[in-house]
Protein backbone atom coordinates (compact mmCIF):
# COMPACT_ATOMS: atom_id res chain seq x y z
CA UNK A 1 0.00 0.00 0.00
CA UNK A 2 3.03 2.61 0.60
CA UNK A 3 3.71 2.21 -2.79
CA UNK A 4 0.57 4.10 -4.11
CA UNK A 5 0.40 6.45 -0.68
CA UNK A 6 3.85 7.15 0.66
CA UNK A 7 4.04 7.27 4.32
CA UNK A 8 3.73 10.44 5.82
CA UNK A 9 6.15 11.85 8.83
CA UNK A 10 4.43 12.06 12.21
CA UNK A 11 5.80 15.36 12.26
CA UNK A 12 3.79 18.23 12.11
CA UNK A 13 2.72 19.45 8.78
CA UNK A 14 3.53 22.75 7.45
CA UNK A 15 1.55 25.97 7.17
CA UNK A 16 2.99 27.95 4.61
CA UNK A 17 2.48 31.90 3.86
CA UNK A 18 -0.73 31.32 6.46
CA UNK A 19 -2.97 29.68 3.65
CA UNK A 20 -3.97 26.73 6.09
CA UNK A 21 -2.51 22.48 6.40
CA UNK A 22 -2.19 21.95 2.96
CA UNK A 23 -3.43 18.30 1.37
CA UNK A 24 -6.88 17.16 0.82
CA UNK A 25 -9.68 17.76 3.74
CA UNK A 26 -10.72 13.82 3.75
CA UNK A 27 -8.42 10.69 3.70
CA UNK A 28 -8.57 8.47 0.16
CA UNK A 29 -9.80 5.92 2.48
CA UNK A 30 -12.83 7.78 4.26
CA UNK A 31 -16.49 6.83 2.09
CA UNK A 32 -17.37 10.55 1.87
CA UNK A 33 -14.04 10.82 -0.70
CA UNK A 34 -16.05 9.95 -4.38
CA UNK A 35 -14.28 10.66 -7.30
CA UNK A 36 -16.54 12.74 -10.32
CA UNK A 37 -17.37 9.52 -11.83
CA UNK A 38 -18.30 8.03 -9.00
CA UNK A 39 -20.61 10.88 -8.09
CA UNK A 40 -22.38 10.43 -11.29
CA UNK A 41 -22.57 6.95 -11.32
CA UNK A 42 -24.33 7.51 -8.12
CA UNK A 43 -27.00 9.91 -10.02
CA UNK A 44 -27.67 7.60 -12.28
CA UNK A 45 -28.37 4.85 -10.62
CA UNK A 46 -30.86 6.45 -8.53
CA UNK A 47 -32.41 7.65 -11.95
CA UNK A 48 -32.85 4.34 -12.80
CA UNK A 49 -33.33 2.73 -9.61
CA UNK A 50 -36.83 5.22 -9.01
CA UNK A 51 -37.38 3.73 -12.55
CA UNK A 52 -37.55 0.50 -11.63
CA UNK A 53 -39.57 0.84 -8.70
CA UNK A 54 -42.68 3.02 -10.90
CA UNK A 55 -42.20 0.69 -13.98
CA UNK A 56 -41.38 -3.24 -11.88
CA UNK A 57 -40.89 -5.58 -14.77
CA UNK A 58 -40.57 -3.51 -17.49
CA UNK A 59 -37.14 -3.16 -16.86
CA UNK A 60 -36.12 -6.68 -16.28
CA UNK A 61 -34.67 -7.46 -19.83
CA UNK A 62 -32.34 -4.70 -19.88
CA UNK A 63 -28.70 -3.69 -18.82
CA UNK A 64 -26.91 -0.57 -17.54
CA UNK A 65 -23.82 0.53 -18.72
CA UNK A 66 -21.93 4.08 -18.38
CA UNK A 67 -18.60 5.00 -20.10
CA UNK A 68 -16.74 8.20 -20.36
CA UNK A 69 -16.39 8.92 -23.86
CA UNK A 70 -18.11 7.21 -26.99
CA UNK A 71 -15.42 4.50 -28.35
CA UNK A 72 -16.08 4.82 -32.22
CA UNK A 73 -17.64 7.98 -34.33
CA UNK A 74 -20.93 8.69 -34.25
CA UNK A 75 -23.97 6.89 -36.14
CA UNK A 76 -25.09 8.51 -39.79
CA UNK A 77 -28.27 9.03 -38.10
CA UNK A 78 -26.75 10.54 -34.59
CA UNK A 79 -26.06 14.13 -35.03
CA UNK A 80 -23.51 15.29 -32.88
CA UNK A 81 -21.80 13.80 -29.71
CA UNK A 82 -24.52 10.56 -28.62
CA UNK A 83 -25.08 11.13 -25.19
CA UNK A 84 -26.03 7.45 -24.66
CA UNK A 85 -27.06 4.23 -26.65
CA UNK A 86 -29.09 1.84 -26.79
CA UNK A 87 -28.15 -1.58 -28.13
CA UNK A 88 -30.53 -4.13 -28.59
CA UNK A 89 -29.69 -7.76 -28.31
CA UNK A 90 -30.92 -11.32 -30.01
CA UNK A 91 -34.24 -11.85 -29.11
CA UNK A 92 -34.62 -14.90 -26.91
CA UNK A 93 -32.06 -13.82 -24.44
CA UNK A 94 -32.43 -13.12 -20.74
CA UNK A 95 -31.28 -9.30 -21.64
CA UNK A 96 -32.93 -7.94 -24.37
CA UNK A 97 -30.95 -5.02 -24.71
CA UNK A 98 -27.87 -2.38 -23.02
CA UNK A 99 -28.56 1.19 -22.76
CA UNK A 100 -24.80 3.04 -22.41
CA UNK A 101 -24.48 6.04 -20.72
CA UNK A 102 -21.77 8.22 -21.74
CA UNK A 103 -20.54 10.48 -18.80
CA UNK A 104 -18.69 13.50 -20.44
CA UNK A 105 -20.78 14.10 -22.78
CA UNK A 106 -23.67 14.32 -20.46
CA UNK A 107 -21.68 16.29 -17.85
CA UNK A 108 -20.73 18.70 -21.05
CA UNK A 109 -24.14 19.50 -22.36
CA UNK A 110 -25.74 19.41 -18.99
CA UNK A 111 -23.28 22.73 -18.05
CA UNK A 112 -25.62 24.84 -21.07
CA UNK A 113 -28.79 23.31 -19.58
CA UNK A 114 -30.07 25.99 -16.14
CA UNK A 115 -30.70 22.58 -13.90
CA UNK A 116 -28.29 20.13 -14.44
CA UNK A 117 -30.18 17.06 -12.33
CA UNK A 118 -33.34 18.07 -14.22
CA UNK A 119 -30.92 17.74 -17.79
CA UNK A 120 -29.37 14.09 -16.60
CA UNK A 121 -33.43 12.86 -15.66
CA UNK A 122 -34.36 14.01 -19.45
CA UNK A 123 -31.15 11.98 -20.69
CA UNK A 124 -32.51 8.65 -19.07
CA UNK A 125 -36.18 9.17 -19.53
CA UNK A 126 -35.54 9.69 -22.95
CA UNK A 127 -32.73 6.79 -23.18
CA UNK A 128 -35.03 4.38 -21.21
CA UNK A 129 -38.47 5.24 -23.33
CA UNK A 130 -36.45 4.84 -26.46
CA UNK A 131 -36.19 1.22 -25.47
CA UNK A 132 -39.24 0.26 -23.44
CA UNK A 133 -40.71 1.46 -26.91
CA UNK A 134 -42.91 4.21 -25.38
CA UNK A 135 -42.97 7.76 -25.40
CA UNK A 136 -41.15 9.95 -22.56
CA UNK A 137 -44.44 11.83 -21.31
CA UNK A 138 -45.91 8.23 -20.47
CA UNK A 139 -42.59 6.55 -18.19
CA UNK A 140 -41.62 10.01 -16.34
CA UNK A 141 -42.34 9.83 -12.88
CA UNK A 142 -41.71 13.65 -12.29
CA UNK A 143 -45.06 14.17 -14.38
CA UNK A 144 -46.74 11.95 -13.03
Amino acid sequence: MSEIFPLRSQGRRRDRHGRGIRGPFLPFTLPAWRTRAEKFDDVIAYELATYRMVLGEKMDGLDFGILDVPSEDPAPWEDGIPLARYLPFEPGGEITGRLIFYRLAILQSARRAPDCHLFIHQVVTQQLASALGEFPEDIDFLLR
